[in-house]
């Protein structure tokens, strides 16, 4: 399985490309500012074609080039309307340099395991307080198969020899840190009743590929995390 990670030019976002073995098919993830131009290469490079884009929320800096592959783009049901002008719920003045252009095909992530590219099933777990719509994508590689991947994270080989469960956590769960509640529609009560729900149904050895830093293992966080340590105390 391919795993590659490429940093947005604004707030060093990051975007993802995953693609599973023998597939032709990419899903794109969170393509951010200036990220368009590294993922095609990288398509081209690895003859591979956009499937799908996913966003794991609404944020302009997760979403500003989503538009660019011309595949359908599926987002959490309540972060749906954000995608009208993104840059409206932000309170600040950036150099972006492009105007937004809205995906012409926007749908909901469903629930239950969906694949949004063939071999690649996922399941959502809403998980709001960054967002209303913020949520955890949660999938796996299989047992045997090997990753190819940019991403660096001690915790790779901790399941070689049995499947490696994985999640994208976007805006939710960082290394040692969560994602701010005090943007329009963030809800803090609401974040720590996430990470609490996370604590009790994700599994510990799952590895987070998050929106911005370095990517970590649940395990780690509900350690080492103090805002997820708080939310597990208080409820």
């Amino acid at each position: 399985m391919r795993i590659h990670v490429i940093n947005a030019e604004v707030f060093g976002e990051n975007a993802y490309v995953i693609a599973p073995d023998n597939s032709t098919q990419a899903l794109i993830v969170d393509p951010g500012v200036g990220t368009a131009k590294q993922i095609e290469t990288y398509l081209a490079q690895h003859e591979l074609i956009a499937g799908a884009v996913l966003l794991t929320h609404g944020h302009f800096d997760h979403v500003w080039e989503a538009a660019t592959f011309n595949v359908s783009v599926w987002i959490p049901q309540p972060d749906i309307y954000r995608l009208e002008n993104p840059l409206e719920q932000i309170p600040m003045n950036l150099p972006i340099g492009s105007n937004w252009v809205k995906p012409a095909d926007i749908k909901a992530f469903p629930s239950g395991v969906t694949e949004l590219i063939p071999g690649l099933p996922m399941v959502m777990v809403p998980a709001p307080g960054h967002t209303e719509g913020s949520a955890l994508f949660l999938f796996e590689i299989p047992a045997g198969v090997a990753h190819d991947t940019n991403v660096e994270t001690p915790w790779w080989d901790l399941r070689k020899d049995n499947a490696q469960p994985m999640a994208l956590s976007g805006d939710v769960v960082f290394m040692q840190s969560v994602g701010r509640t005090d943007l329009p529609g963030g809800d803090e009560t609401q974040m720590r009743h996430s990470l609490r729900t996370l604590a009790n149904a994700v599994d510990p050895k799952t590895i987070f590929l998050p929106g911005h830093g370095y990517a970590t293992q649940w395990g780690f966080e509900q350690e080492n995390n103090a805002y997820v340590i708080r939310a597990k105390r208080l409820g």
